[in-house]
């Protein structure tokens, strides 16, 4: 079965416009990690009193986190809560791309704290770019990756496939594959 250039030539148009906005998401928030802009995050720490010990009861834990929050006048995050292992005691986790509140244990076991972080909007897109936003992001992530894979093979086949671009094409794959060699060697 011979390939379709023409095929070829829809598939790859269509995936560079269907993903050049987040690929330019993921473009941009990398140069900024890479220089070290990363955003900023408003952290309040609040101490809880609990009636009983603390225990990873996640209806208990959900019922304390909202009432401290109204308490307070704080926005609540969205997302599902979850009970997590963290340094071989549990925490309570619930967050979103916005917002993040985790209930710990401290040495007092009638006493917890709540820790509330906003992220700004420079942090959410690091959190994007990092795929920590969710299973939504993990999975369009991978998509795109796959698809500028698909962007670049089909890039190559259209331009080895042309006799005036084969030779400076192979040139060009050729001298990239010898850099990425030099990166390991």
């Amino acid at each position: 079965m011979k390939i379709q250039r023409m095929f070829v030539i829809k598939l790859h148009a269509f995936l560079a416009c269907f993903i050049l906005p987040m690929a330019t998401l993921y473009f941009v928030s990398g140069v900024l990690y890479s220089s070290d802009i990363k955003g900023h995050i408003d952290k309040q720490v609040y101490k809880l009193q609990l009636e009983s010990p603390f225990a990873p009861d996640l209806a208990k834990l959900s019922t304390l986190a909202q009432a401290a929050l109204d308490e307070r006048d704080l926005l609540p995050p969205g997302g599902e809560a979850v009970i997590k292992e963290s340094k071989g005691s549990y925490e309570y986790r619930w967050g979103d791309l916005k917002r993040l509140v985790v209930i710990q244990p401290t040495d007092d076991p009638l006493q917890a704290e709540l820790v509330y972080r906003k992220r700004s909007p420079l942090v959410q897109v690091m959190r994007v770019h990092r795929a920590e936003a969710g299973t939504l992001v993990k999975i369009f992530s991978i998509s795109m990756a796959i698809a500028l894979l698909v962007i670049l093979a089909s890039g190559v086949f259209l331009a080895v496939g042309l006799p005036k671009l084969r030779r400076t094409a192979l040139l060009s794959l050729g001298a990239g594959s010898l850099l990425l060699l030099t990166v390991f060697i």
